[in-house]
């Protein structure tokens, strides 16, 4: 009895299984295994194709990258070299006897003539020994290039002359009383080492100048007896230098910024200045408190890498994110 039950229940669950595999569509069982396949297939093709475009956009963005920082570093020395080119000009013509250091209407004319010619360069100037000085210059808002003078004709007083549109002084803008170039850095420096420099950033002299910070790129000067005569030097306005970065059409979303080793900005393609006036008077602006989001977190995250900015010794290649 417990034996032909047994059977009967066995028989009643084969039936159960049979009619439920019968119940699944033929079509569904023999099209499921090529549709997973199919469905496996296409994630595969999907994922190696995404990362290989993730590879390929990377790559263009790499070589952009160094492309764009080529055509930087190609435009900045052009731009940096200037300076010393017009000092080696202006040394030469010393030197041949075309150009009389002691006749400073003449210098302070053809430093006018000079600046036409570079018109990124703020000041041409030199400064002897006896504390006389001839330059030329754009700085003064509106009033083009100027010319200034410092000899016995101007009472040893640095005057400021507004020029012509030939270069010949019409009228005195300014007179200063205290300038000495003498003290400035970028003639002490230069007698010190006898060689070209570059200055340090330095503020301007003069009530009116409070604003203007530059870096003058100097050589010394010497007569046939390799005897000290004074020091030429070209200025450079950090605003000048920020105006020739924004210049430089990279990218829409790219920034170019310059700084030194202890942060301080020299020039940036942003529209912030390089420093901020405080009473009036410019004070040099770190990388690290720009108002510039992309130069402020850059500046940081090299900070951060590096801990300090001496250290970075070579070129180097960031990715990072904001």
């Amino acid at each position: 009895m417990k034996l032909s039950s047994s059977i009967e229940l066995s028989k009643t669950h084969k039936i159960q299984t049979s009619q439920k595999a019968r119940g699944l569509p033929l079509r569904l069982i023999l099209v499921l295994p090529f549709v997973v396949q199919i469905f496996g297939a296409v994630g595969l093709v999907g994922y190696l194709s995404f990362k290989n475009g993730q590879q390929a956009v990377n790559d263009l963005a790499d070589r952009l990258i160094d492309k764009s920082s080529d055509l930087v570093a190609k435009h900045l020395d052009n731009y940096l070299e200037t300076p010393g080119k017009i000092n080696q000009i202006n040394l030469d013509a010393i030197e041949l006897g075309l150009l009389n250091l002691k006749d400073f209407k003449m210098t302070g004319h053809y430093f006018w003539k000079q600046l036409q010619a570079f018109p990124d360069v703020s000041f041409i100037q030199y400064a002897l020994k006896t504390g006389e000085f001839s330059g030329a210059g754009r700085y003064l808002p509106g009033q083009g290039v100027t010319i200034d003078e410092i000899s016995a004709a101007t009472n040893w007083k640095d005057y400021t002359y507004a020029t012509d549109s030939r270069g010949n002084r019409i009228k005195t803008l300014v007179v200063d009383d205290e300038y000495n170039p003498k003290s400035e850095a970028w003639y002490t420096n230069t007698v010190k080492v006898g060689k070209p420099i570059w200055s340090p950033v330095y503020n301007w002299d003069g009530e009116a100048l409070k604003g203007y910070i530059a870096i003058n790129a100097t050589r010394p000067i010497y007569d046939a007896n390799n005897r000290l005569v004074g020091v030429a030097g070209i200025d450079l306005l950090l605003s000048g230098i920020s105006d020739f970065l924004q210049q430089l059409k990279i990218s829409p979303t790219a920034k170019t910024f310059i700084i030194e080793r202890d942060g301080f900005l020299i020039g940036s393609s942003s529209t912030e200045k390089p420093f901020v006036l405080v009473k009036g008077e410019a004070k040099r602006l770190s990388a690290l408190n720009s108002s510039d989001a992309q130069v402020q977190l850059t500046a940081k995250y090299i900070k951060q890498k590096f801990s300090s900015f001496q250290e970075i010794k070579k070129e180097q290649k960031f990715n990072f994110q904001t």
